[in-house]
């Protein structure tokens, strides 16, 4: 019966997913109706299938073992479900595919991508790429390099390892300009007061030089002043199993205050990257508020594509890449620092 009820669910054309709502528990009477009938209900369809359990603490591991092999997912907790079935539909709709959703959705649990045509990949600036990820191993200049690869604006940024190093990219560059550690075992620059603002002269960035190399090391960069903006976060994550991911949300010290950010399969289109930016509770700052001038939220969206290109062409390359601060402001998008985790070959 209820494999006959699930069957003629996901027979129907307005249905794009198929729930078994039941508390899989363990069965003291070895009565396993509710696993036979959904994996009967498997083999006759081809829509997404799950077994949707509130109880997920009390889960039967065997049971829910047997139906992940075979191809059925089985979601602990009501609400964490249920978003999950949420999302898997968002994916087919925001693929364009809204007529096939049940095969779109059953793309994005299996594969991660969906059916939307992926890029052909620059071999070149892929090349390119690799070259940089490598090199930044040693400083944060080419990953800034990097990132405008993608079309991603990044800051002007010149490594020193001395202050004569120091003045000669400042004059470089154009003062003001930010003084920033560049010794790698320094990650968050900021937590250890290693980023110094407003340097406006021979002078001040003598002194601040001195006091970073003093406290840090004598690596630094000395980067372009970039006017202040709205901050966004722009990351890029590889799950175990979807692959590359791409995360948007708000930037700077907000990336720490607010649990603002949402998440997306690459490839990212404008379309999709517009969705995303504007999902944000942060999102409503770049249409200027109290006066302020609204950000160019054309070039945010190209950050986000060009980061979801990057995902796609380096994916293998990278565990993990974080843009943060991406400043944006009515003149532009600019990434200003960036980290990487790159991936260790077997």
């Amino acid at each position: 019966m209820f494999a006959g009820s699930l069957t003629a669910l996901a027979a129907d054309p307005a249905v794009a997913a198929v729930a078994l709502a039941v508390d899989l528990v363990h069965e003291l009477d070895g009565d396993y109706s509710y696993p036979l009938a959904i994996l009967d209900t498997a083999e006759r369809t081809d829509k997404p299938l799950a077994v949707l359990s509130n109880l997920g603490s009390a889960i039967d591991p065997e049971l829910a073992r047997q139906l992940r092999d075979h191809g059925v997912p089985v979601l602990e907790g009501t609400r964490s479900g249920l978003l999950a079935l949420r999302h898997l539909l968002d994916h087919a709709r925001l693929q364009g595919d809204a007529g096939a959703a049940g095969q779109a959705s059953g793309a994005a649990v299996g594969v991660g991508a969906g059916p939307a045509e992926r890029p052909s990949v620059d071999v070149a600036r892929r090349a390119r790429g690799v070259a940089l990820l490598a090199a930044s191993a040693t400083s944060g200049a080419p990953l800034l390099s990097l990132l405008a690869e993608y079309g991603i604006r990044a800051a002007s940024s010149l490594p020193a390892r001395d202050l004569d190093e120091a003045a000669a990219a400042a004059e470089a560059i154009g003062y003001p300009v930010v003084l920033k550690t560049d010794e790698p075992e320094v990650q968050h620059k900021s937590d250890v007061g290693g980023v110094l603002l407003g340097i406006g002269d021979r002078a001040q960035l003598a002194a601040a030089y001195a006091d970073l190399a003093a406290r840090l090391g004598p690596r630094v960069l000395v980067c372009q002043t970039i006017p202040a903006g709205t901050e966004l976060a722009l990351g890029l994550v590889t799950d175990p199993e979807l692959g590359p991911l791409i995360v948007v949300g708000a930037g700077g010290v907000l990336v720490e205050l607010l649990a603002d950010r949402c998440v997306a399969l690459p490839p990212v289109s404008a379309d999709l990257a517009a969705e995303l930016v504007g999902s944000l509770r942060v999102g409503n700052l770049l249409a200027g508020v109290r006066g302020a001038q609204p950000a160019d939220l054309g070039a945010v969206i190209d950050a986000v594509v060009g980061l979801s290109e990057l995902a796609l062409e380096l994916g293998d390359q990278v565990e993990a890449l974080d843009i943060n601060p991406l400043i944006c402001g009515p003149d532009g998008a600019v990434a200003v620092d960036a980290l990487a985790i790159i991936r260790v070959s077997d």
